[in-house]
């Protein structure tokens, strides 16, 4: 039963529900109770509340798709739509909204009128206006959202519109049209702002008169809307209950029956949770729902009028309604409505109250007069009530508005309120129960006319206007004013009403309501409406009338007033309020702007003094006394306000003439203090605040204060008498009196006062720069006679040379600044001269010194700055000797150090940009001109840090000002080039050249390259190089530049000429550039070099060569235009005049390149050119006769030239062999034909002759040279296919000059590689031609073991000095190809450890070809030890790995480490270090091959040696590693999915390519995991890095294991005839899927069978042996074979197959009766497989060698292990 209670609703919600109710519904009855007259003076009983039961909800309304057969008339798929707009589910009803919207609507308008779709969209429209309120009404945002889009589009339809209007004009019953439309409105003005757009666009149409000029909204339209909208307003829940009434109840789910026959009812479903938080809550949705309501009602109240509805009376019932107004309410319980179980509508819901506040407003400015009279006392009371107490800041910001107008057109509010009675107003509507209290005065408790609406207000001003003080106080006058004397007097507590008021008043001040980061304004705000209070009571208490008498607390019932109480009264108040109102100023509790408060304070006293002149007086008085106490913490506050009041005032009234003697008082005492204190022992502060009054009164008043005389001196005398004591008190104190003391002497008297103190006080220079620095000091002071011009000097030095503190640094900037009042002008040259010479030697340092910080050229780019920016007048040589280094600063070196400070150079660039714009002709060509020279010199100076390459970086960068032209203003003149060049040696740097090129002459002897006193710059270039390095840069990049300076490309050639030979002998000095050069450098640019002159030399005319000849020829200069044809015939000129081998070299490149298009005629004017140039200039001769043979067609005349060249040496005797002799063979040797042409060298007989000449000079007595030797073997090499087939002793001459040649020669000294190239050039060639000639091949027989025996001999000595050389690596690929196929005979166990310094050499062709050999040599050494260990019985025979090979393998890869940088194979590592990494791998092959074919006591032998020199942990592991990346993290290990790493082919090998040096590294991880994994899983088992150790294991695993797996496997399967295939009983299973080996033996009919799995990681972690079967055997001999297979194994890196090996032979020979070892338990030993033959005599058992020898060592004794007797 429910309680017996009134309901909350109001009478007329409880009418409106009973009438729905009674439709169908019988009326309940209501027992009604007798009334009783209640007797005068008896309380009113409480009424008994009876319950009404509320309405049932309406039935659902059934769907038109059933009711109007739209079902059939529709498409079945929008049908499908349709239905699903009818689920609860909100995404199911989005979904149906979307698709309506693109499938129908979307494609209706694109269609037209006549589609299907529109068809269908008409038919539909019942269907969608009923579910219309439902989407308009949603909790859900997105879907009211949906709705009003699809809404608005739907109606844009015409033929839907036209629909719509007959549909709700003619068919719609009223209760769809209240429905819809109310809705309809209600989105229109939802509380979502993107919603309510939208639904305004659809409202707005439908609202807007149509063509016939009617509106669908009619006056019967708006009714609807109308109850629609109060009953939203008043019961929200049940228009929400009406809109979606509940589904109807499922019958009840049976239940289970029991086999008593009882049933078990089924527990209901409960709802899940995640859908209850999803939902909206009442409150809100309420909350919404009112919030539609109240905005769609102010758009009701614009659409009434516009309907000419005037009046209110059918509103009557909601605006009469208590319980609507509670909506204005932020409180629970309105205090209107004294039913406590009754809520508010507002409460909790600020947007409602925000919007009943709107609807207000509206509804107070449309309706005016008599149309809102009936509802003011109601309107009183709620507005009053409701409005002071607001706690939401964005609901107060609307409610000043509605409050203001209300009080302003119904100033009897405040009479309502208070008379207003609750209990009179609770049952309204009830007249017979309510009529005799009606009847009933009020409790004598209530005081008359008091008001709690004006105690709330009074709050409100204690809260400083409940937190919006700017928009509240400006209301609290206004409001003050609607208020009677008597309500505010009635509603004092205290009975004092002015004093309860401006308590309240200040209550905001004392609770620090107006504390916030931002005080002035509000403080500005409160005092300015405290003060219109303040006159506005004053008023009322003056005005003699008795209701405003009251408010003095004079008045009682039946007493008159007292005629001067008032006026004592107000005089009080007035004394009270302006003394509170100061003390608040002066303590900045009251945060007022100073200039406001004196004009608040200024208007209120005309006020005052216009209301009454005596409390003009009193308050005068008052401020006046506060003003000359002198003791506010503000020292602006008294002159500031003193000034506002001299504003104000008028000049002849009396507040005016009150002012001006106030002001005198005053200034007279703050003068009068200030010098007291100066002349006393006062500290700093008690000074600094009696001189900040002063300044403050200067700052206020201005210069007038100085009008005075008086005033004058005393201020005069007190400023120069303490001038230094002032400005450490109060700087601003001197600036303030100097700028407002019209007085120039006295101000430069002062001045000059105080430079002499501060020149005694230097400390006190940065107070007086502070007064220089404001903007109110005279301009015009200037020192007397510098008499701080060397104190400032010595702080200029001082912080120019550092170490410093930043303090000091700053004040010499601050000085620099304002330098004119501190230095005279000689002090001021001074200072700009000491400046420049700083700057200079700061550049010269920066330029020439390392690690020069910049720290000091940011002070000094920063003083000059601040120096030229400052002074305008300086003189041109001033701005010469400054700028030039300036542009350096701002332009060079930020280039030459990219790591300069951006605020240097930005400051160095402006200070150029500056003064270069201002400087005329004249200055800029000096100052381009002193550049120009400075750019010239850094170009060729090598002790500077700049390169050349910034020069020319700095000029492209065009800076402002200067036009540099490089090749005339930079680089030095043709002139100055070729004397560079000629002062440097023209020979090449090493002797060994000659075997690279032909036409350097095989001297052993060179002029010395190096030249004394030569210097290089920081990259190892001279003062040439750097020149031509530039050149070379600058032309590259301006290659039209180029083409008209061909004069430069000759030094450009010589320049890659020098850089090619440092790169082929680097440790041979150079004379052009330093030790510390680059390879990478010099390879760069030889590649520059290389295109420019391709580029050049490839633009030649069809007649180039006739002219360059024609004009070589003749004693004439060429008058050539052609360039080229001039550049070549300067070269030719210059090999011929000097005829060295340096022009030599550059007439061949640059016939290189014209002898690419060359003709034959072409190349006999050549060749007619060589012939006329083979006596004065003969090394010419031969560059040319090498040119032509190589590189241009064959001449016509070249074979006769050729004979007659050999006809001239048979002719030269021995005497002249090193003379005319060597000149002849260099020149036939020039003109020999490449081997693979077609042209014959010589006639074979002339060859024989040539032969037989060379014999009898090498016969002869005389001493022939090593050059004729050397070039003669050049010329049996042309010879030799020539001579193949032709009789004599000429091949035995030949093999006696090979065999002198290589006794003479050897690696080591550069001076013989020539001779010795040659040799092995010729072996070659005798090799390659004895594979067809048998004849030869018997004479060559008979000398091969000798020649190749000298050549091993040479090969196998190792340099000390491994520096790299090219012609070295030459001769040493030369003769391993001469021995790869050395005969057996002469590679023994020793040529691997005499062989391994190969591995090292810097050519990797070497490398390669050595590591052919060293495998070789590898096998023969392992072979040696096995036979050697095998016939070994004392053990005698140590198998050790090279001590030489162990050298190389112990050594760390620094250059590995970049590998990882670069995802790609483009990393860019010098090739000398990517060969050191081959080199070091194919030493691990190496030692990997050394186990090829091993027995087991070799392998382990060499496994305990690498093992406990522990090189696979410490070199092997980290070097591999680091190659393939492991270390470097996951993500940059080297990835080997599309590589197999178990076969690598050497000869495909390039070690050039990163991947192929990481592809080696894998193929060598694998081996080492085949051949020494022990090793390795040591390394494993050591390792503590964790996630190293995982990378390695995965790694391994995922790229090694599977092929270790499958080769294990294959192995044990391969061999059928193994000894496991062709063991009798034994059967090998493998399986591998699993990875498992199993060998199962069988004995009578019973079998032992032993299983082996491999990890996936094999071989990083331990196989898994399984002894599955064990039968016949114990389980320790078992336990024995078992631990042998391990060991054998895992220890001693044996393959599976050896495991499974020793298996089978225990198990065989157990069964056959063979004895085990008594020490291992096995028969097989595990160490060299032998059987237990050594007997002990005493107890007969048997042992392994290997086992007793180890039993021996470890015991220290040679008794049995098991009878202890002596073996021995």
């Amino acid at each position: 039963m429910p309680k017996n209670t009134k309901s909350s609703a109001s009478s007329g919600t409880r009418k409106k529900n009973a009438r729905k109710a009674a439709v169908g519904v019988p009326p309940l009855e209501v027992p009604v109770a007798p009334k009783q007259k209640k007797q005068k003076g008896q309380k009113k009983e409480p009424r008994k509340k009876v319950y009404i039961p509320p309405s049932k909800p309406a039935p659902p309304q059934p769907d038109p798709l059933d009711t109007l057969g739209l079902i059939h008339r529709l498409p079945p798929e929008l049908v499908i739509i349709l239905r699903s707009l009818g689920k609860k589910d909100p995404v199911t009803k989005g979904r149906a909204l979307e698709e309506i919207q693109s499938k129908w609507i979307d494609e209706s308008s694109r269609k037209g009128d006549e589609s299907v779709e529109c068809d269908g969209l008409v038919t539909m429209l019942p269907v969608w206006f009923h579910r219309a309120p439902v989407f308009f009404t949603h909790p859900v945002r997105r879907i009211r959202l949906l709705a009003a889009a699809l809404h608005f589009s739907y109606l844009r339809i015409p033929t839907v519109r036209d629909a719509a209007t007959f549909f709700l004009r003619e068919t719609a019953t009223s209760e769809q049209i209240e429905a819809l439309m109310g809705t309809w409105c209600m989105l229109a003005h939802d509380v979502d702002r993107q919603v309510s757009l939208q639904g305004k666009k659809s409202w707005s149409a439908i609202i807007s008169p149509g063509i016939d000029g009617e509106t669908l909204v009619n006056f019967e339209m708006l009714a609807s809307i109308m109850e629609f909208l109060q009953r939203t307003l008043l019961d929200p829940a049940g228009v929400h209950l009406y809109l979606n009434p509940p589904a109807p109840v499922a019958a009840p789910t049976p239940g289970i029956k029991k086999p008593s026959g009882r049933f078990i009812p089924v527990a209901p479903r409960e709802e899940l949770e995640s859908n209850k938080a999803d939902e909206e809550s009442d409150l809100d949705r309420n909350a919404r729902l009112r919030f539609g309501a109240l905005s769609a009602f102010r758009w009701l109240f614009d659409a009434r009028l516009a309907s000419k509805i005037m009046s209110l009376d059918d509103l009557s019932e909601l605006l009469s309604n208590p319980l609507f107004w509670t909506s204005l309410c932020c409180g629970e319980n309105a205090p209107w409505i004294p039913d406590p179980e009754i809520h508010g509508l507002g409460h909790g819901q600020p947007q409602v109250r925000q919007a009943t506040w709107a609807l207000l407003s509206v509804l107070l400015q449309r309706y005016k007069g008599g149309a809102i009279e009936p509802f003011i006392p109601m309107l009183s009371v709620a507005l009053l009530r409701s409005a002071w107490v607001e706690t939401d800041p964005g609901v107060r910001n609307t409610l000043f508005q509605p409050v203001l107008i209300f009080l302003k057109e119904f100033p009897n509010a405040w009479i309502h309120e208070a008379a207003y009675d609750p209990d009179k107003h609770e049952d309204g509507d009830d007249s017979d129960s309510d009529s005799e209290e009606c009847e009933t005065k009020k409790s004598s408790t209530r005081k008359e006319n008091s008001s709690e609406a004006y105690r709330e207000f009074l709050q409100f001003l204690e809260l400083g206007c409940a937190g919006s003080p700017v928009d509240g106080y400006p209301t609290v006058l206004v409001v003050l004013s609607t208020i009677p004397s008597s309500v505010i007097a009635a509603s004092s507590r205290t009975g004092m009403p002015l004093e309860d008021f401006f308590t309240s008043f200040w209550a905001a001040i004392d609770g620090r309501a107006l504390s916030s980061l931002e005080r002035k304004v509000p403080s500005a705000s409160f005092l300015s409406s405290l003060l219109e209070c303040l006159v506005f009571f004053l008023r009322r208490l003056l005005s003699g009338s008795q209701d405003h008498a009251a408010l003095s607390g004079s008045v009682s019932d039946g007493v008159e007033p007292n005629s001067s109480h008032p006026q004592d009264v107000a005089d009080e108040l007035v004394r009270s309020q302006f003394t509170r109102i100061w003390e608040e100023l002066k303590a900045r509790r009251l945060r007022t702007d100073e200039n406001d408060a004196g004009k608040l304070i200024a208007g209120s006293l005309l006020s005052l003094h216009r209301v009454n002149v005596d409390l003009f007086k009193t308050a005068w008085d008052t401020v006046s006394s506060a003003i000359l106490s002198q003791e506010d913490e503000s020292l602006s506050l008294t002159p500031t306000v003193l000034r506002t009041f001299v504003d104000t005032f008028e000049t002849q009234d009396l507040p005016a003439e009150v002012t001006r003697t106030l002001i005198s008082k005053y200034v007279q005492e703050t003068v009068g203090k200030c010098e007291t204190v100066l002349a006393s022992d006062a500290t700093s502060a008690g000074v600094s605040k009696n001189i900040g009054v002063v300044i403050t009164l200067m700052e206020t008043f201005g210069s007038h204060l100085f009008q005075h005389s008086d005033f004058a001196v005393r201020m005069d005398n007190m400023f120069v008498n303490h001038a230094l004591r002032i400005l450490q008190s109060s700087p601003h104190a001197i600036s303030a009196f100097m700028s407002r003391r019209n007085d120039e002497d006295l101000c430069l008297e002062l001045w000059h006062v105080l430079l002499v103190d501060i020149s005694q006080q230097i400390d006190a220079l940065s107070l007086l720069l502070d007064v220089i620095n404001t903007d109110i000091c005279p301009r015009y002071l200037r020192p007397e006679d510098g008499e701080l011009d060397s104190v400032i000097e010595h702080l200029f030095l001082e912080v120019l040379n550092g170490d410093v503190p930043t303090s000091r640094s700053d004040l010499v900037k601050r000085l620099i600044q304002a330098q004119n009042f501190f230095l005279s002008e000689n002090g001021q040259e001074i200072l700009f001269q000491t400046l420049v010479s700083s700057l200079s030697s700061t550049v010269d340092d920066i330029l020439y010194t390392t690690n020069t910080p910049s720290t000091g050229l940011a002070t000094v780019i920063e003083f000059t700055r601040i120096m030229l920016s400052k002074n305008h007048e300086f003189t041109s040589d001033s701005l010469a000797s400054v700028l030039p280094n300036v542009f350096i600063v701002g332009y060079l070196l930020p280039v030459t150090f990219p790591t300069l400070e951006t605020p240097i150079i930005d400051t160095a660039r402006g200070v150029w940009n500056l003064w270069v714009s201002k400087a005329d002709i004249g200055l800029q060509g000096v100052l381009s001109g002193l550049i120009k020279e400075k750019l010239k010199e850094l170009l060729q100076d090598c002790s500077t840090y700049t390169r050349p390459e910034d020069i020319l970086t700095v000029i492209g960068h065009k800076p402002k000002g200067i036009d540099i032209t490089p090749l005339a203003d930079v680089f030095p003149t043709p002139g100055e080039l070729n004397t560079m060049i000629n002062s440097l040696p023209s020979d090449p740097p090493d002797p060994s050249l000659a075997f690279i090129e032909s036409i350097i002459p095989a001297t052993s002897e060179f002029e010395n390259p190096t030249i004394s006193g030569l210097e290089f710059d920081s990259r190892g270039y001279s003062p040439y190089i750097r020149a031509t390095s530039a050149l070379l840069a600058y032309l590259g990049d301006n290659r039209s530049i180029a083409k008209e300076n061909m004069w430069a490309l000759r030094h450009i050639l010589i320049l890659g000429q020098y850089a090619n030979d440092l790169l082929r002998v680097p440790a041979t000095p150079s004379g052009l550039f330093g030790p510390d050069v680059s390879r990478s450098e010099l390879r760069r640019l030889l590649g520059k070099v290389h295109q420019l002159s391709t580029y050049l030399l490839s633009t030649g005319e069809d007649s180039l060569h006739s002219q360059v000849v024609s004009a070589c020829t003749s004693t004439r200069a060429t008058t050539s235009s052609d360039a080229l044809v001039s550049f070549v015939v300067d070269v030719v000129n210059y090999a011929r005049r000097e005829d060295t081998v340096r022009n030599a070299l550059v007439l061949r490149s640059v016939l290189k390149h014209l002898f690419a298009s060359a003709s034959k005629t072409d190349s006999d004017q050549w060749l007619n050119l060589a012939r006329r140039l083979e006596k004065t200039a003969p090394q010419t001769t031969v560059a040319i006769l090498a040119s032509i043979t190589e590189f241009a067609p064959e001449p016509l005349r070249m074979d006769r030239y050729r004979n007659e060249i050999a006809s001239d040496v048979l002719g030269v005797p021995a005497s002249r062999a090193n003379t005319t002799g060597v000149v002849l063979l260099r020149r036939l040797v020039a003109t020999a034909p490449d081997s693979e042409s077609d042209v014959v060298f010589l006639p074979q007989q002339r060859a024989v002759n040539i032969m037989k000449t060379c014999q009898s000079w090498v016969s002869s007595d005389d001493d022939i040279d090593e050059e004729v030797e050397s070039i003669m073997t050049l010329l049996f090499v042309h010879l030799s296919p020539i001579l193949q087939n032709v009789t004599g002793n000429h091949w035995e001459f030949i093999f006696d000059v090979v065999e002198n040649n290589l006794e003479n020669c050897s690696f080591a000294d550069s001076a013989t590689l020539t001779m010795l190239g040659r040799s092995l050039r010729l072996i070659l060639t005798v090799q390659d031609l004895v594979l067809t000639n048998k004849l030869l091949r018997a004479s060559w027989d008979g000398r091969k073991e000798s020649i190749l025996g000298l050549v091993k001999n040479l090969v196998s000595t190792k340099l000390d000095n491994a520096d790299r050389s090219e012609p070295r690596s030459l001769c040493r690929e030369l003769a391993l190809a001469v021995i790869q196929g050395l005969p057996d005979a002469l590679v023994d166990e020793k040529t691997l450890p005499e062989m391994c310094h190969l591995l090292t050499d810097p050519s990797y062709e070497v490398q390669r070809m050595g590591y052919t050999l060293l495998h070789k040599a590898a096998r023969k050494r392992t072979e040696h030890f096995v036979i050697e260990s095998a016939v070994d019985t004392e053990d005698t025979i140590s198998a050790e790995l090279p001590a030489e090979l162990l050298a190389i393998l112990q050594s760390s890869l620094t250059s590995a480490e970049g590998f990882h940088d670069s995802e790609s194979d483009t990393v860019e590592i010098d090739l000398s270090e990517l060969y050191k990494v081959s080199g070091y791998l194919l030493a691990w092959m190496i030692m990997f091959d050394l186990f090829i074919d091993a027995s087991i006591k070799v392998r382990s032998k060499y496994f305990n040696q690498m093992r406990s020199l522990g090189i696979i942990g410490d070199f092997f592991i980290p070097n591999v590693f680091d190659v393939l990346g492991l270390f470097s993290g996951k993500k940059k290990a080297f990835k080997l999915d599309i590589w197999a790493v178990d076969d690598f082919f050497i000869d495909h090998f390039e070690p050039e390519s990163v991947l192929g040096l990481r592809l080696l590294a894998a193929h060598i991880y694998h081996r080492g995991l085949l051949t020494v994994p022990a090793l390795i899983r040591t390394w494993i088992s050591d390792c503590s890095d964790r996630q190293l150790l995982s990378r390695v294991v995965d790694y391994t695993a995922s790229y090694f294991s599977p092929g270790i797996i499958k080769a294990e496997l294959a192995q044990v399967r391969a061999d059928p005839s193994s000894e496991l295939n062709t063991t009798e009983n034994l059967i090998i299973k493998v399986s591998p899927s699993a990875g498992e080996v199993t060998a199962s033996y069988t004995v009578d009919d019973q079998v032992l069978e032993l299983s082996l799995r491999l990890p996936n990681d094999w071989p990083l972690h331990r196989l898994d042996i399984r002894d599955t079967k064990m039968v016949g055997v114990s389980e320790d001999r078992w336990r024995a074979w078992v631990l042998g297979v391990q060991q054998i194994v895992w220890q001693q890196n044996g393959r599976i197959v050896d495991g499974l090996t020793l298996f089978t032979k225990n198990v065989a020979l157990h069964f056959a009766g063979q004895v085990e070892c008594a020490i291992c338990y096995s028969i097989i030993s595990v160490m060299d497989s032998s059987l237990p033959q050594k007997p002990c005599k005493t107890c007969k058992n048997r042992f392994h060698a290997s086992c007793l020898y180890k039993w021996f060592k470890s015991s220290h004794s040679s008794s049995c292990p098991l009878c202890r007797s002596d073996i021995l």
